[in-house]
């Protein structure tokens, strides 16, 4: 049975989204939420980002991709967090990452620095340790700097 935009929107418009739940509509919820994160309401699409990250699905990453170049940064700082669920398999998540590291937004450069130290890819950590150096943000500095530290103790 088809998803519908009502259903999608039903479990997106509560206060705080189960989002186990509304992964639960699968892959059949990917082109509403790539709606939702292309409309201009940056609260449904920051939570239409971060549920698509939960679907285990090749599309998935398309909607993803669409947060983690919107014009507002909350919208890609649900990308940055929502990409700490990306399996290894997903090798798009560390591209995105890697984007989201470089964003203008100290807020977006910040959860992405969270997600690259969840996901320990090499690729990441040394864009990481790169940040730890040069990035302008002294606080992100020290964020990355620790994050460095914390991959390399295991």
């Amino acid at each position: 049975m088809p998803v519908t935009m009502q259903e999608v929107l039903a479990q997106l418009d509560r206060d705080e989204p189960n989002y186990a739940q509304a992964a639960k509509l699968g892959p059949g919820a990917l082109p509403h939420l790539t709606q939702i994160v292309e409309a201009d309401d940056p609260l449904r699409a920051a939570k239409a980002a971060y549920l698509a990250t939960l679907i285990p699905d090749p599309q998935a990453v398309e909607v993803v991709r669409k947060a983690a170049s919107h014009r507002d940064p909350q919208v890609r700082v649900a990308a940055a967090h929502g990409l700490r669920n990306a399996g290894p398999g997903v090798a798009a998540a560390g591209e995105l990452v890697e984007t989201l590291l470089a964003d203008r937004d100290t807020g977006v450069r910040k959860a992405a620095i969270g997600t690259a130290g969840h996901l320990k890819r090499p690729e990441l950590r040394k864009r990481v340790e790169a940040m730890s150096r040069d990035d302008p943000a002294e606080f992100l500095r020290t964020a990355a700097a620790e994050t460095v530290r914390r991959l390399d103790a295991r």
